[in-house]
């Protein structure tokens, strides 16, 4: 909905403090700013209008009758509980969700957040202990960091509005860019700044008397597992979970949008959605490959969502659909320092983000200000069931094990053979150290498996990272349970959901998620491993709880669409572009020390023939992405460097 940013300092705080927060949290589709100023404090809010009632929202909010000032970023689906709770008035129905988490706060203290349902972060001053609490959504769809330092704490939903602070430095926390330029887990508080934070999801922190302490209200990590006489009743309940948290994400203002693939999660999000809009009609926006791109469907992936979308929309005749060729060129091709200027951040997948920019453009022009998506189920919902063959092994159920590996191998029509496929599914993970190290070596003289091979690590720097926990990590999340798994992931999803947050500042809409919510994700966490893979089939729930509303052909597909599939293309397109970035980086000592230049330089000059090549994706384009933003620093953060 919003976006804020505020200072509490021992010092005087600058005028120009106002200015620098309201210029560095502005993005398109946000209001005029609004500040809040007391002695050594200060705050500013930038309203987003994405729900009705968002138009009677007033923030900084503050009152008489309350000694609290809140700002709020955020979007409640358990309203009416919440006024039920709070006993207020009857026309509390119309206020903005800000007004009621107020409330809530000013009843409920520290505990309030965990009583609110939806997408939230929030910072709330105390006059009458002078303390400050910030707090985010137990899943983590909106971003909150902090600086913490020598007389000055400063909080902000966007870390380009703290490197906006006078006396915050920029300095790079390197082993996190690296981590995460690599896809290795990161710190669930880490940044890629050393002295910004970002608040864990599902944790509220308070700074009194110059402490900060912070406790989790909300892990997914406690197992109860859920015992239901007949497996249709599982489905049954999770179809009732599901319908009532996309009936819940449908206040929106303006006109409303729904992406729409193939898969499976999107589609249940949209034909449940649009049974449950006014005049039960939805525009959907599908994105497919650049025209005239010719491209093959792999074992495992479709490259063009437009058959099975197409099929969905005849069969759903509310659905209005939109398809959008790839841009041969998007300004988020090029234009990496407007998004590090607007965000604070490098983008792990900016390739995909620039190949639906225009479709993304065309849902602001039209007015949009949310857009519908199913990008969680993975985890919840549609989890595939990946661990499961483990968890039997640890149970003991052996036998269970190899049948479930074979049925796997047949179902999914394995290249490799079935004793590979057991081997890799059953035993792998159980096997000694020397073999599985033995096994590695063979593995990587005969292919490019080997971890760090595709990513653009300086050699010295990915030897010393090998030992690092989140390489450790990736080994014993090779062994673990499905359920255990599948909760692990899901952290893992929380750290990076920051980014679906600042997606807002370069489009000006917010996304919203019903596989994201709560009550939804605590119910999937809590189910047997069963319902998710079983003779063979993976996604096994998602597939039964969407047979009432899907096409049988999305239903039972097998295979995965692809982001973005010609991207290799639209690679050769920019290789004038990506050159120059290269050779900008020669002169910069961070790059030079975190990046293999080295092998980027031979990427570009060797160009594949064949349609597809990770290595220059991975390695090349998105280490010259992270290497913009090494250079971003080193000329101070402006946008001109």
């Amino acid at each position: 909905m919003s976006a804020f940013a505020g200072l509490l300092s021992a010092r005087a705080i600058p005028a120009e403090l106002a200015e620098h927060f309201a210029v560095a949290l502005d993005a398109p589709g946000l209001e005029q700013p609004r500040h809040w100023s007391d002695l050594g404090l200060h705050f500013t809010h930038r309203l987003r209008i994405t729900a009705p009632e968002d138009r009677q929202d007033h923030q900084p909010a503050i009152r008489n009758d309350a000694p609290l000032v809140l700002v709020f970023d955020g979007y409640l689906i358990n309203r009416i509980e919440l006024i039920d709770a709070l006993a207020l008035p009857r026309e509390a129905r119309g206020w903005a969700d800000s007004a009621i988490a107020f409330e809530a706060m000013a009843r409920w203290g520290a505990s309030g957040p965990e009583r609110m349902l939806g997408d939230f972060a929030l910072a709330v001053w105390d006059f009458a202990d002078r303390s400050l609490l910030l707090a985010r959504d137990a899943v983590g769809q909106r971003p909150l960091y902090y600086h913490e330092g020598d007389g000055l704490f400063a909080f902000a939903t966007n870390p380009a509005a703290l490197l906006a602070v006078p006396g915050i430095d920029h300095e790079l926390d390197e082993d996190h860019l690296v981590a995460l330029l690599s896809d290795l887990p990161v710190a669930d508080n880490g940044t890629p700044y050393k002295h910004l934070r970002l608040l864990p999801a599902g944790s509220v922190a308070i700074l009194r008397s110059g402490q900060l302490k912070q406790r989790f209200y909300w892990t997914p990590e406690q197992r109860t597992e859920l015992r239901l006489p007949r497996e249709e009743e599982y489905v049954e309940a999770a179809r009732e979970l599901f319908e009532r948290a996309v009936k819940d994400c449908l206040r929106i203002e303006g006109p409303a949008f729904s992406s729409l693939t193939g898969g499976l999660d999107s589609s249940a999000v949209s034909v449940t959605a649009v049974k449950h809009l006014p005049g039960n009609s939805l525009t959907t926006i599908t994105c497919l490959p650049a025209a005239n791109t010719e491209l093959l469907d792999s074992d495992h992936h479709y490259m063009s969502e437009r058959r099975y979308v197409a099929s969905i929309c005849e069969q759903t005749p509310g659905l209005q659909p939109l398809f959008f060729n790839g841009p041969m060129q998007h300004r988020w091709d090029t234009d990496w320092l407007q998004m590090f200027q607007m965000t604070g951040v490098p983008w792990r997948n900016v390739m995909n983000l620039a190949w639906m920019g225009s479709a993304r453009d065309h849902i602001r022009q039209q007015g949009g200000r949310v857009l519908l998506s199913g990008a969680l189920g993975n985890v919840t919902l549609s989890w595939d069931g990946h661990g499961t063959l483990t968890g039997l092994m640890r149970d003991g159920r052996w036998l269970k094990a190899f049948q479930e590996s074979l049925a796997l191998a047949r179902t999914n029509g394995q290249t490799a053979s079935m004793a590979r496929q057991i081997w890799r599914s059953t035993l792998a993970p159980f096997a000694p150290d020397i073999i599985q190290q033995w096994i590695a070596k063979l593995q990587a003289r005969s292919s490019t498996s080997e971890w760090g091979h595709l990513y653009p690590i300086e050699p010295m720097i990915k030897a010393r990272l090998r030992t690092e926990d989140g390489v450790k990590r990736r080994k014993q999340m090779a062994s673990m349970a499905s359920w255990q798994l599948r909760q692990a992931w899901f952290r893992e999803r929380q750290s990076a959901l920051q980014a679906t947050g600042l997606v807002r500042a370069l489009h000006g809409f917010e996304v919203r998620d019903p596989m994201a919510d709560r009550r939804l994700l605590e119910f999937c966490f809590s189910l047997p491993d069963s319902l998710y893979l079983q003779g063979g089939v993976t996604r096994l729930l998602a597939r039964r709880v969407t047979a009432d509303r899907l096409p049988s052909e999305v239903v039972n597909n097998r295979k995965r669409g692809m982001q973005c599939p010609e991207y290799l293309q639209r690679m050769n397109m920019l290789r004038p572009f990506l050159g120059e970035r290269l050779e900008e980086l020669e002169a910069s000592p961070l790059a030079q020390r975190l990046l293999d230049l080295k092998r980027m330089r031979a990427l570009l000059s060797h160009w594949p023939s064949r349609p597809e090549s990770p290595e220059h994706l991975i390695l090349l384009h998105r280490g010259l992405h992270f290497g913009a933003f090494l250079r971003w620093i080193e000329t101070g953060c402006r946008l001109q460097g």
